[in-house]
């Protein structure tokens, strides 16, 4: 499946609204995970049944609702009833390809955005869709499969540390975008790494695997690039937002989340330009080499010229060339070419030409 942009084949035609999960499905079944809690208690848990999420709207605690497997709509049309979300914003949720964006209605604010991981070989991007959503007391979270960078968060909730457990969804989400982008600059810093490695491989060895490593690294960050742009406009967007959801009382922590975002953005770019500026030395290394080889051989060949004349000047059949009768001939012959090729290396390093 394309990394850039995903297949839309099956939601040509249907009317806005439908629930067509469209990506790779990562686990046979959804999984809700419900985290209920205040300064005093704490519930974490599995469901089976969306029913018993009724109680959360009406709870003066903070629920985190978390469902990882996007590929069933039943499951997604019930979370959506439960919590009054619109079917537009269930139809991008089950979108995958989906661009990261915000978007604000009166009663929710909506968040999708990818999560990013590196492979054991540190050379491939592998991307997730996280989206958000948050309404009143309550905070939904979806992604693609088990399994993310928020177990700190999870960690504070459970230990009681901090501001967490007295703050509310709103918070909450502020958490969750953190650790994203702190991933986001894990991801850039692993490789980074490898990026700036490349300063004197280019120039000690420009081989063939080098230049296919380098547009490796490319590729890979224009894929980074692509997630972490329209994130930062989501942080920054974010940080300016006057809805209700949001309190105040959050604004400095936002205000940093869009700081971190701008660190992210350059980050990426640095890397971007320093892989050109990597490609951009290969070529020219490769062209001087290639400028050495032929220098060689047109100084070689330069050299052979007059030795070719002299050598076919007396190969030529005549009767009457005096010096083929000389007993010593064939040694000044050599001995005469061979200080003319002297002659003209003298003349060349002279000129420094070699």
């Amino acid at each position: 499946m394309a990394r850039f942009l995903k297949k839309n084949d099956m939601t040509a035609g249907k009317p806005p609204g439908s629930l067509i999960f469209v990506g790779q499905q990562k686990v046979t079944e959804p999984r809700l995970r419900i985290i209920d809690y205040d300064e005093e208690t704490l519930r974490d848990e599995i469901i089976r049944d969306v029913d018993v999420l009724a109680p959360c709207l009406t709870s003066r605690t903070t629920s985190w609702l978390n469902v990882d497997g996007l590929h069933e709509p039943e499951v997604m049309g019930r979370v959506g009833a439960a919590f009054s979300i619109p079917e537009l914003i269930l139809e991008d949720i089950v979108n995958t390809g989906h661009r990261p964006k915000m978007d604000e209605y009166p009663n929710l604010i909506f968040i999708t955005l990818k999560m990013l991981s590196i492979n054991e070989d540190r050379d491939r991007i592998i991307s997730e869709q996280l989206s958000c959503v948050l309404t009143g007391r309550c905070l939904i979270t979806f992604q693609e499969q088990p399994g993310d960078v928020f177990e700190p968060v999870r960690d504070r909730i459970r230990h009681q540390s901090g501001r967490l457990r007295r703050r509310g969804p709103d918070y909450l989400l502020y958490a969750l975008l953190d650790r994203v982008f702190e991933n986001y600059l894990k991801v850039i810093e692993i490789m980074g790494e490898r990026i700036e490695a490349f300063d004197e491989e280019v120039l000690d060895d420009p081989s063939p695997e080098l230049l296919e490593e380098i547009n490796t690294y490319r590729r890979e960050m224009a894929f980074i690039r692509r997630a972490v742009r329209p994130a930062r406009e989501i942080a920054l967007k974010l940080a300016r937002t006057e809805n209700e959801l949001v309190a105040e009382e959050i604004t400095p922590y936002l205000r940093d989340l869009t700081d971190m975002a701008e660190q992210t953005a350059e980050a990426v770019e640095t890397y971007r330009e320093m892989l050109n500026d990597h490609l951009n030395s290969y070529n020219m290394a490769v062209s001087n080499r290639l400028n050495d080889v032929m220098k060689f051989l047109t100084i070689f060949a330069t050299i052979f010229i007059p030795l070719s004349f002299l050598a076919g000047l007396y190969g030529m059949n005549f009767d009457f060339m005096p010096e083929l009768k000389f007993r010593y001939g064939y040694f000044v012959l050599l001995g005469g070419m061979g200080a003319v090729a002297v002659g003209m290396l003298l003349y060349f390093k002279k000129r420094k030409w070699i």
